[in-house]
């Protein structure tokens, strides 16, 4: 049976205004404000991309609900939640490091989490519909239970795994986080969890810097179950396809995951303004297609991509037009304007790969190395 697709979108995400960046100089010259990386603007080029593209027609759109305070609760704390809704009712500007937000973010903020349950809710109930891209913002990758961080207020895929765990008696849940920076907050999250494991590849010595290296690899109940693989600069399309061959899928496989949820930040992506990573849309595709498979084999085909980060707007469509595609199986016949030099695997990358093997070999068996040379 081939499996539907839904995309869960809503104009309310537009909403939320995380300001503008203002440089100001001693002597007090001022350089012309900008927007800051993460604004509305992300997701309206996305949205144009899966409506022209033709993707839409082959999407099942649906709509979110706001998470209450009850579906929060399962990982956040209440004074969390509690100063998130007076900061943001009071207009604060930001209410954690790099956490910007408006009157409206907090609703919002219910919201993008909202749609990760919603997307639960269908992979779960719908027999047609086992694969979901929610276009959501603000992103949540690093919010923890109790500190809003880096645009993110609550951790949306962290609330959404809970509720499948909770509502839906699940036993084993994947997050794999494939955004630039370290997915901190939801490792801090199921730290010490056996339910969820938690497997990020992101940028080596980037933000946030005090977290998201080998040897953090879980605690009590949860060791073995948070897996960190930080990458160096360049990696590239074949590097990622490297790492998740020789270390995402055979983790996957052996934990025998009832649900796969994806942190689905682009800004990894070659034009990036913020990463080095150098992805491209056939990269992004590799890597949906791959989870897409692995979900067709362990979990029935159960798999949500949730948006996270990706800042150039001229790219970031384009990256996002590469996981929806290998999503639902499906090429768009256009041909990328963006000319991006073909590089090589950095030599630094296998041995980032032997380090997280050491690390974790005392939990995981390991396929097979393939050279990617």
């Amino acid at each position: 049976m081939i499996h539907k697709t839904s995309w869960i979108w809503d104009k309310r995400f537009l909403r939320h205004d995380t300001g503008k960046i203002q440089y100001m100089f001693e002597g007090g010259e001022v350089v012309e404000p900008c927007e800051e990386f993460e604004n509305k603007h992300r997701m309206t080029v996305i949205k144009e991309m899966i409506e022209k593209s033709g993707l839409a027609k082959h999407l099942v759109r649906q709509s979110p609900y706001e998470a209450t305070e009850e579906d929060l609760l399962r990982i956040h704390t209440k004074s969390h939640i509690q100063r998130v809704q007076t900061e943001c009712k009071a207009g604060t500007r930001e209410i954690g490091p790099e956490a910007y937000a408006s009157s409206e973010t907090e609703h919002i903020a219910r919201l993008s989490a909202g749609a990760v349950m919603k997307a639960v809710d269908t992979v779960m109930k719908d027999g047609e519909i086992r694969k979901v891209y929610a276009q959501i913002r603000p992103p949540g990758h690093h919010a923890s239970s109790d500190q809003a961080m880096g645009f993110c207020f609550y951790n949306n895929v962290a609330v959404g795994a809970a509720y499948a765990i909770e509502h839906y008696g699940l036993e084993r849940v994947v997050i794999l986080d494939w955004d630039v920076h370290h997915g901190n907050g939801t490792q801090d999250i199921f730290y010490e969890r056996d339910d969820v494991l938690v497997i990020s590849i992101h940028e080596e010595n980037y933000f946030p810097l005090e977290s998201g290296q080998v040897h953090e690899v879980g605690q009590g109940k949860g060791e073995g179950y948070n897996v960190n693989i930080p990458v160096p600069s360049m990696t590239g399309d074949e590097g990622y396809q490297y790492v998740f061959e020789s270390i995402i899928a055979p983790f996957i496989s052996q934990f025998e995951p009832e649900l796969i949820i994806i942190s689905a930040g682009q800004d990894a992506n070659a034009l990036d303004p913020i990463s080095r990573l150098m992805v491209t849309r056939e990269g992004f595709k590799y890597m949906a297609n791959k989870m897409r498979k692995l979900a067709e084999t362990h979990c029935e085909g159960r798999l949500i991509v949730a948006q996270e980060g990706g800042y150039n707007l001229a790219y970031l469509p384009i990256a996002t037009m590469g996981v929806i595609e290998g999503l639902t199986g499906i090429d768009v016949n256009w041909k990328d304007p963006h000319v991006l030099p073909k590089r090589k695997t950095p030599t630094t990358l296998f041995q980032a790969v032997d380090d997280v093997m050491n690390y974790q070999k005392r939990f995981w068996k390991f396929a097979e190395k393939k050279s990617f040379c």
